[in-house]
């Protein structure tokens, strides 16, 4: 990786682009270890899925989820300036954080959005098209984060 994200050092624009994820991609739940089970249904909708099924589609294995070692260290840089380092290294591997490749923020492995993509690690072949099963998504996102 030549250069780090903006938003890994930007908290102001990664914020912006976390919000944009929320309101166009219904980026949550809000608090992954509660049941949410509104979320997941409006998730399972969303994707003409089970509950159960849309529970698995997760951040963590989206096919934009960067956690590589190079993207994990500029996340741990933005996090550091001004903080004590060994802190913010630990915070990055409880949150299990990566960086959306699609709406250009840091984000949390057990969230999800619509806009959540079968990973090339998880189905080399798969059938599904693009976006998940049954996806309604169909925008795409420019580098800023703006639907285009």
């Amino acid at each position: 990786m030549a250069e780090c994200p903006i938003a890994t050092r930007d908290i102001t624009l990664n914020l912006q682009n976390r919000g944009k994820a929320i309101d166009k991609a219904d980026y949550g739940p809000m608090d992954p270890r509660q049941p949410n089970d509104e979320y997941w249904m409006r998730m399972a909708s969303r994707w003409n899925t089970t509950p159960d099924e849309a529970r698995e589609m997760r951040c963590g294995n989206c096919g934009a989820f960067d956690q590589s070692p190079e993207m994990l260290q500029c996340i741990e840089d933005g996090l550091t300036e001004d903080r004590e380092a060994d802190r913010m290294e630990d915070m990055v591997d409880a949150s299990d954080l990566g960086y959306c490749e699609i709406f250009d923020f840091k984000c949390a492995a057990s969230r999800t959005c619509s806009a959540w993509i079968v990973s090339d690690e998880d189905e080399e072949d798969s059938e599904e098209g693009e976006y998940g099963p049954g996806s309604s998504y169909e925008e795409e996102v420019d580098e800023e984060g703006d639907e285009g």
